[in-house]
């Protein structure tokens, strides 16, 4: 009897180890099969799983491929370029294989890495064979756990959050990749309490399930805590409209890699050096990872944008400046399409830092435009909720920190660009509660110094643009009442620079008011934008000054301050090399060189006694050492004060070289033989009554 069971269990053993071969290996034929006839016969005519290439799509016609060519016959016959859209990825079923299997394997279609994988499990293994020849000591349950286990293996394909980079690396693709599922959208304040109480009572009902969501810890709500919830609903997809917004991003973004292909990784090595080690937007360990290993899934705008912008520093690389450079403006005009037809299927974050990314771009004379995608990414950055503090939220901490960056260096082109362009604000200081990020978050241990006092440099441009905020409060309010808060006073103004110096450290101190140190990235940008805001809180004073005392701008202390701030500047100028130039600057930066330029030019006119050929020399000094600039090192950020300065400077010298040139016939203000008007379009920029005083 014990025999007869033991050759029934080696009988049973067998037969079943035969099943799995013969299962495993006709998965196997299948896709080899499948994998045959799509190569061999190409694209089939009207295929959902292989659709047409977007040219043919906008010619309507019939797209057919062969297998010795990437190109469609219909692309090849017009010598079109043939970009095929990327097909939509199906979700895969890894439950209940072995139920109706036909169905399931004809509806199947293998990758050629799934073949291979499937000709492994097929071939015998060492395991297998192991238990072919030990059946008596193997019992039965742990014989059915390494069937089991063996086509897990199959079917449970490792997940891109598995392991603690992965986890990092799926925040970062939430954050920039194309969007799937839909984009979240900020609940209104004024119904998001209606919808906590929902989520509580609801939870179970499909409501509840309905894809709302409160960001932040259940135990935060509280008196301490936010003032209102902060509630998320989901966009629903557009279907086919999406799709085609999606494809012709890409094909925009697979266009300039054409171009660029053979220097591509330099110049993402330039973008890391230059770019993001100064305005630090990605993590850049994570984003290289990304870029390596799921390229694929990284917005098609994105990467256009980020190339764009890095053919800015293209002569800063000593193995790219000895190579023609590619047509900047043609690949930004594509970079542009990519970017708007992203915006216009399925914005997501990633516009938000392409659009970043565009205002960064040098040289930057696109006003307007420049205007209208800020306010687009403040309106999205509203949508999705950069406005508030995450650092509550049940998020992991590199979300946290992600958001918070791309919301300050977001705020940082709203003031900045209110100050160049002439308009207000768009976001105001009491709608937003997003803190400074800190130094220790934007750098990892194992970073270079350069690294770290970059990062260091960026918090402290932040901070810095909270001051300029502020001044631009009074810049741009309307009416004759002034302001009752404290910063609202010639005095407050000052205090709160002084408090931004204050809370330096010693050798940003020593960067920023003296000006030395200037050789670490972004250290010279930096120290412009201190001078520059410091010489606006100058303006500012000036204004409240005249308007208080009832005096002429050349009377004010404040007046000499300012063209003091402005002589400042000149020197700042006069003191750059080429490493300085190379470097990274904020392109609306050329705006501030502008402004004290215009503002010594004024002060030659309006001024009395000997103070006007100071100024003059001041103001000639630094146009020419603009020229300079711009013609050794193509700094681009001369090209705004050259254009609106250079030929009224010539007619200001001209006037001040009169017939005879004593002391006692510069005593009074110079008569002027000049359209008054067009000098006063040159101060439009700065909304307080800096106007040319003609009278006397």
């Amino acid at each position: 009897m014990t025999d007869a069971v033991a050759h029934d269990k080696d009988r049973l053993i067998d037969d079943l180890n035969g099943t799995i071969q013969s299962f495993y290996s006709f998965l196997m034929d299948t896709a080899i099969r499948q994998q045959q006839h799509v190569t061999v016969e190409g694209r089939p005519y009207r295929s959902h799983l292989h659709p047409a290439c977007i040219p043919c799509r906008s010619r309507k016609s019939r797209c057919k491929t062969t297998h010795t060519s990437p190109s469609c016959l219909m692309c090849q016959t017009n010598g079109t370029d043939c970009v095929f859209p990327q097909a939509a990825e199906r979700p895969r079923r890894t439950k209940g294989l072995f139920k109706t299997p036909s169905k399931r394997i004809s509806a199947t279609v293998f990758s050629p890495n799934e073949v291979s994988r499937l000709r492994s499990l097929a071939s015998p293994s060492p395991a297998s064979s192991q238990l072919e020849l030990q059946p008596d000591t193997t019992p039965r349950s742990e014989l059915d756990a390494s069937i089991n286990g063996n086509i897990s293996d199959y079917h449970e394909l490792p997940s891109p959050s598995t392991g603690h980079h992965d986890d990092l690396i799926s925040v970062v693709i939430d954050s920039i990749a194309k969007s799937g599922e839909g984009s979240s959208h900020v609940v209104s304040p004024a119904i998001a309490d209606d919808d906590k109480v929902f989520q509580e009572y609801l939870s179970n009902t499909p409501y509840g399930q309905s894809g709302r969501t409160v960001r932040f810890h259940p135990n935060s709500y509280n008196s301490s805590g936010p003032s209102r919830p902060i509630v998320f609903n989901t966009i629903p997809k557009r279907g086919s409209r999406e799709a085609e917004g999606r494809a012709l991003a890409a094909s925009e973004c697979a266009s300039i890699e054409k171009t660029i292909e053979p220097y591509r990784d330099e110049l993402t090595n330039l973008f890391f050096e230059k770019m993001n080690i100064s305005f630090p937007i990605f993590d850049e360990s994570l984003f290289r990872r990304l870029l390596a290993t799921q390229k694929e899934k990284i917005s098609p705008g994105l990467l256009a944008t980020l190339y764009g912008n890095t053919l800015t520093y293209w002569d800063s690389s000593p193995r790219l400046r000895v190579l023609q450079c590619p047509d900047h403006y043609s690949i930004w005009i594509q970079a542009e399409n990519a970017m708007t037809a992203e915006f216009k299927c399925t914005p997501g974050i990633s516009t938000i830092i392409s659009i970043i990314l565009n205002l960064s771009g040098r040289p930057s004379s696109h006003m307007l435009g420049n205007g209208g995608l800020l306010g687009m990414a403040v309106a999205l950055a509203n949508a999705f909720g950069l406005n508030r503090d995450p650092t509550v939220w049940n998020l992991s901490p590199t979300e946290k920190k992600f958001r918070i960056r791309i919301w300050r260096i977001l705020l940082v082109y709203d003031r900045w660009c209110s100050l160049a362009y002439g308009t207000p604000p768009l976001i105001h200081r009491t709608q937003h509660d997003v803190p400074a990020p800190a130094a220790e978050d934007l750098y990892s241990p194992c970073s270079s110094t350069d690294q770290i006092a970059a990062a260091h440099c960026f918090v402290a441009f932040t901070t810095l643009t909270d001051v300029l905020g502020h001044c631009l409060e009074l810049v741009y309010r309307l009416g004759n009442d002034f302001s009752k808060k404290p910063e609202g006073s010639p005095l407050g103004l000052e205090n709160l620079l002084t408090h931004w110096e204050d809370s330096l450290s010693d050798s940003l101190r020593r960067l920023v008011i003296r000006g030395t140190g200037l050789a670490g990235p972004g250290a010279a940008n930096l120290r412009l934008a201190y001078l520059s805001v410091k010489l606006v809180v100058r303006r500012c004073q000036l204004d409240l000054d005249r308007a208080s005392l009832q005096i002429n701008d050349v009377d004010s202390l404040y007046y000499i301050q300012a063209r003091r701030v402005s002589e400042e500047i000149v020197d700042f100028v006069r003191g750059l090399d080429e490493t300085h130039c190379r470097d990274f600057w904020i392109p609306l930066n050329a705006y501030s060189l502008t402004s004290a330029t215009t503002f010594l030019m004024r002060s030659a006119l309006t001024s009395k006694g000997l103070v006007r050929n100071p100024s003059l020399q001041l103001a000639k000094a630094m146009i020419d050492a603009l020229r300079s600039l711009r013609h050794d090192y193509a700094w681009d950020l001369a090209d705004n004060c050259l254009s609106n300065c250079s030929d009224l400077m010539e007619k200001i010298e001209a006037a001040c070289q009169g017939p005879s040139s004593n002391t006692m016939e510069l005593q009074e203000p110079m008569p002027m033989d000049m359209d008054i008007a067009a000098l006063n379009g040159l101060f439009s920029e700065f909304t307080g009554n800096y106007f040319l005083d003609t009278a006397d």
